[in-house]
């Protein structure tokens, strides 16, 4: 049998290490021939997808050097390679890939030994770690999927399209952008462009808020139907823009196919109750995932779910958490990656069952939508009762007392499409924040079935017309005078605190606001 030899990736900075490989070259400074050298201009140059992107292809490794601290040619971009290159082992010790196979190294111009050696160290250590599990699975390709345009058609009863219109009316992203419209989208399909509907991106601007659902005369299921077409395009290799350049995408792909061991509860400590024998399951979500991503917004989804522990402990609830649960697969899904999905959800199925759990309470409306609407329609049913946090709380309100202390703030209420047009969850959070004293609860003029959607969904085409929604949402809460915008979803949070955040010094609206999870808020309320 051949000895294994490592595939390694080596982004190189064109002014420093890929003139250092070029005179290790030159001088005939050996080195394993295991190497695919990629020229950049600049080490910073290199977005963390470019580095999950290599594993996912199957690289045993992955290499990022650049210029020494100080000597970069355009300054900083070095220091921005450092920053990303931190924060993908973070997310990638967590999925349980070992640290050795992403490095980052600074090597100059004249250091072609270095370079050479640098090499062969990683080749030793790559051939101790053995291959990387990605080469096996590697995604090449998603099979098409069973249903064909007719059918999609038929099923989500689009041809009943009257074009009215009325689904333009209050689509909001067509508010602005004017070429954007559900019923122009399902004319395209029906009238054969099958490649060109995959390419519009208008088929992946919808953000499957269901907002056309409430207007709809003859009961078109829209979000269902672009679902659908878009894993016609996924296989078509047509994925829409993701946001953050595909890299959330990327991991969960890595995690979906991943046989390693996940590292995703070190932030656990002893100061929340939870038991191995528990028959309740907190769903902890990707929570662990997002904070190194967005640690740029200062946010920490983490938080969520350690205040979501507090209040379960408080009412004598200590639930279990699973070790090795995984992404609930809603992003997947959105965007037409059904493969990745589906092994998603047949892991968490599996895991879920084997471990007893009679209750499953969720932080997050995505993975609570997920588990309730999307598992049992793709065949995968867990026999146990689903809940959000909120509905779980509110429940036992009527049981025994929620003793909080008195918090006199005016806020406002943000309904995420997941948890009240798709689920239609709109009471319970609003009696959680009623019973806060000192609580001043002042409504949206849209609210409940009728709130606008916080612009992105399954961090998919996150761009100026996403941001202007943003935008108008959260003049909207400011016009509320609240102090404090609540919301129940971990990404609604990440998408507000982003326009604020990008917002920089340019004139235009105060959208400052602070943000708060419900669950948090309730959690520091409790005496």
């Amino acid at each position: 049998m051949a000895e294994f030899e490592p595939r390694i990736i080596v982004f190189a900075c064109n002014w420093c290490t890929y003139a250092a490989a070029d005179i290790a070259g030159t001088n005939r400074i050996q080195y394993p021939p295991n190497v695919r050298i990629i020229r950049v201009m600049c080490s910073g140059m290199v977005a963390p997808e470019h580095i999950s992107l290599a594993l996912e292809s199957g690289a045993d490794g992955v290499l990022v050097a650049g210029c020494h601290p100080g000597d970069c040619h355009y300054i900083s971009g070095n220091l921005k390679a450092e920053e990303r290159v931190q924060m993908v082992s973070k997310v990638t010790n967590m999925l349980g890939i070992e640290e050795e196979r992403v490095r980052l190294k600074w090597i100059a111009t004249s250091e072609g030994t270095i370079f050479a050696q640098t090499i062969r160290d990683m080749v030793e250590e790559l051939k101790k770690l053995g291959p990387s599990p990605f080469r096996e699975s590697r995604q090449v390709g998603q099979e098409k999927p069973a249903l064909d345009l007719e059918d999609i058609l038929q099923e989500t009863k689009a041809y009943y399209c009257l074009e009215c219109s009325k689904c333009t009316s209050i689509c909001p992203v067509a508010k602005y952008d004017s070429s954007c419209s559900p019923r122009s989208v399902i004319e395209d399909v029906a009238l054969g462009l099958e490649r060109e509907s995959t390419r519009d991106k208008k088929l992946f601007s919808c953000l499957g808020c269901y907002a056309c659902s409430l207007r709809c005369p003859t009961d078109v299921d829209f979000p269902a139907f672009v679902q659908r077409v878009r894993a016609l395009a996924f296989g078509a290799d047509e994925h829409g823009c993701p946001a953050h350049g595909g890299f959330l995408h990327s991991v969960t792909r890595l995690m979906a196919r991943s046989p390693y061991k996940q590292k995703r509860l070190g932030w656990l400590t002893k100061e929340y109750r939870v038991s191995d024998n528990s028959d309740i399951l907190y769903f902890v979500g990707c929570a662990p995932y997002f904070d190194p991503v967005f640690q740029y917004l200062e946010l920490r989804t983490l938080d969520i779910t350690e205040a979501s522990l507090k209040i379960l402990n408080h009412l004598g609830v200590e639930p279990m958490l699973l070790p090795d649960e995984k992404c609930c697969g809603h992003d997947a899904l959105w965007t037409g990656d059904t493969e990745t999905f589906q092994r998603l959800a047949e892991h968490n199925t599996r895991v879920i069952r084997e471990a007893g759990i009679k209750k499953i309470i969720f932080s997050c409306p995505e993975g609570y939508r997920t588990f309730k609407l999307d598992y049992p329609k793709y065949g995968f049913k867990l026999d146990c009762e689903l809940q959000h946090i909120s509905e779980f709380v509110a429940g036992k309100m009527g049981e025994q007392e929620l003793k909080l202390k008195e918090f006199r703030k005016k806020v406002t209420y943000q309904d995420p499409c997941r948890l009240g047009r798709h689920l239609g969850i709109y009471d319970s959070p609003r009696q959680l924040l009623q019973a806060i004293p000192g609580i001043e609860l002042a409504e949206m003029e849209k609210n409940r079935e009728y709130a606008l959607c916080c612009g992105t969904s399954a961090f998919t085409n996150c761009d100026l017309y996403s941001h202007e929604m943003r935008v108008g949402r959260l003049q909207e809460a400011k016009a509320t005078g609240a102090e404090i915008l609540v919301t129940d979803c971990p990404k609604c949070q990440i998408h507000f605190r982003c326009a604020m955040n990008n917002k920089g010094e340019e004139k235009g609206p105060d959208i400052n606001i602070e943000v708060m999870d419900l669950a948090k808020l309730v959690a520091d309320a409790l005496e």
